[in-house]
């Protein structure tokens, strides 16, 4: 049987390719039977517990750096959240304050210390804790196994896959009609916590960051 040519080859794989990620988007872009809700912390599990600091076992891939450490998160006052990543050796490399809806850099180390890589963080660390969640209105989606929770958010389109008892599995975020962020959570209802959450981040720069509960 005569081989095919090399650049056929890597042609058909890129248009495999293509077409499964257009069947991703479009199974996203367009949910059927939805109708709009709030989303709840009586309805969704929440990550976060508002009276305790919450730490994390964790590791962030980026810019070809391996980096890890413990993130800390807890809430300092009544609308004031700092997410905190402090590494092995005890060196802080960021502090990030969620408040009045806005995720800010309070401290960043100077080697992080660039635009497109702070955004993409503060970003990712918003939608891994579910800061922009709650109190918010979103399309639902449900049938018998699983509900997903549509976000609209300017170009970015959010969805927050959950089990009918409102424990995440898993968020998945497009920026238009690219997938810009995949989040997965395991939650284990002996503990009534998410024990761990991997979040990779697409595009220009890649993020794949893993946290573990330390109990």
């Amino acid at each position: 049987m005569p081989q095919l040519p090399k650049r056929y080859l890597l042609l058909s794989s890129f248009i495999v390719c293509l077409l499964g990620q257009s069947c991703l988007i479009s199974k996203y872009k367009h949910p059927s039977q939805c109708h709009r809700v709030v989303i709840t912390k009586q309805a969704v599990t929440p990550i976060l517990k508002e009276t305790n600091a919450l730490k994390f076992k964790t590791s962030i891939d980026v810019l070809k750096n391996h980096l890890s450490g413990i993130v800390i998160v807890k809430q300092t006052d009544s609308v004031s959240t700092h997410i905190i990543f402090v590494t092995e050796l005890g060196m802080k490399m960021f502090d990030f304050e969620w408040k009045n809806k806005v995720m800010n850099p309070v401290y960043v180390f100077e080697p992080l210390n660039k635009p497109a890589l702070i955004n993409a963080l503060l970003a990712n660390f918003k939608y891994m804790f579910l800061l922009d969640v709650f109190d918010t209105h979103a399309g639902l989606c449900s049938n018998k196994n699983i509900k997903t929770y549509y976000v609209l958010e300017g170009y970015k389109h959010r969805y927050i896959v959950a089990d009918t008892l409102g424990r995440i599995y898993s968020q998945n975020v497009f920026n238009k009609n690219k997938k810009s962020c995949f989040i997965n959570y395991t939650f284990v209802p002996e503990t009534g916590s998410y024990t761990t959450i991997n979040c990779i981040q697409f595009g220009l720069v890649k993020i794949r960051t893993e946290l573990n509960l330390i109990e």
